[in-house]
């Protein structure tokens, strides 16, 4: 005897494809924001670890005759990155799908990749916008990512990337370059790491366009040249990137090359779609799942000043 069970409801099973491609879409319809600014990888394991290693200090000079000197990294901090899971969906009847004359079904299923990829940029940005916050925002050496009390593991004594608080400026932004320039490695060598982007809340984009991107100084009217767009080695420091998802309107934050730093984004299930037609109710269900994690090793390379307001 054949049942019902037996067979898929073709009119509902017909409606997957088009809603999944709706959702996906939906999902990948804006370039991530998250990606301009973290290093992203796929994971195959559970978790993933990182342990830092100091390096060595200086060259000792050594008299004609005298014995080499020997040195030997040390252990610095270890970062562990636990993949979390997300997941949401929607259900709809079938008596919906055979009346749904507005499109409400498709429109969700659209919604549901929006709502999936705002996930993602939410907490990734949660990195930088807790940033200045210590407690269960600390990173592996026990301090915020932006803090004046980084503890250099071999050298002994702390590193910054830091400062008082400004809001963006002329002035602020040459005094938090020139620290940049001087930031130590954890043995107390310079790392000589270059300043390369600015990233920016929406609030400050046209200001930093005006003062990085003019040819003359935005902060007086005499004729001085703009140095920002003069300085040695830094001539991709005119990458603006307005971070739409940073929430303190005064908090800004300047970042060396992306593959120098260690905030890091981890992909373990990139977001799959799953259906299910349930018989019973007649009904159709669709869920997204994903797991990710996110974090950082260490702060080289990033500055941050959380703005004077």
């Amino acid at each position: 005897m054949m049942i019902r069970t037996s067979f898929p409801d073709l009119f509902m099973a017909s409606m997957l494809p088009a809603l999944e491609e709706v959702t996906m879409m939906k999902f990948a319809r804006h370039p991530p924001q998250y990606s301009r600014i973290f290093r992203v990888s796929s994971s195959g394991k559970s978790i993933e670890q990182y342990s830092e290693i100091t390096g060595l200090g200086l060259g000792i000079e050594i008299p004609e005759g005298g014995d080499m000197r020997y040195d030997q990294p040390l252990p610095g901090f270890r970062k562990t990155y636990v993949h979390a899971q997300f997941g949401l969906g929607y259900r709809a009847s079938r008596i919906m799908a055979d009346d749904d004359r507005f499109g409400v079904i498709k429109q969700m299923a659209g919604e549901l990749g929006r709502s999936m990829r705002e996930t993602v940029e939410l907490h990734a940005a949660a990195d930088l916008n807790n940033g200045f916050a210590g407690g269960a925002y600390a990173g592996p050496d026990g301090q915020p990512l932006f803090s004046a009390a980084h503890p250099l593991v071999k050298a002994g004594g702390v590193w910054s990337n830091t400062g008082t608080a400004a809001d963006l400026d002329v002035t602020s932004l040459e005094l938090a370059l020139t620290q940049f320039r001087n930031m130590v490695d954890p043995a107390g060598k310079k790392i000589r790491m270059v300043p390369d982007q600015l990233v920016l809340p929406t609030a400050l984009e046209f200001a930093a366009s005006e003062m990085l991107k003019g040819l003359m100084r935005s902060d007086t009217a005499n004729n001085t040249v703009n140095a920002f767009k003069n300085r040695v080695g830094m001539a991709s420091f005119s990458d603006i990137f307005i971070y739409e998802y940073l929430t303190d309107p005064d908090a800004w934050f300047v970042r060396a090359t992306k593959e120098e730093t260690a905030l890091r984004f981890w992909w373990r299930e990139r977001p799959s779609l799953v259906h299910e037609i349930h018989f019973d109710s007649r009904s159709l269900k669709s869920a997204m799942w994903m797991r990710f994690s996110h974090g950082w090793d260490n702060a080289f390379g990033w500055y941050g000043n959380p703005g004077a307001a």
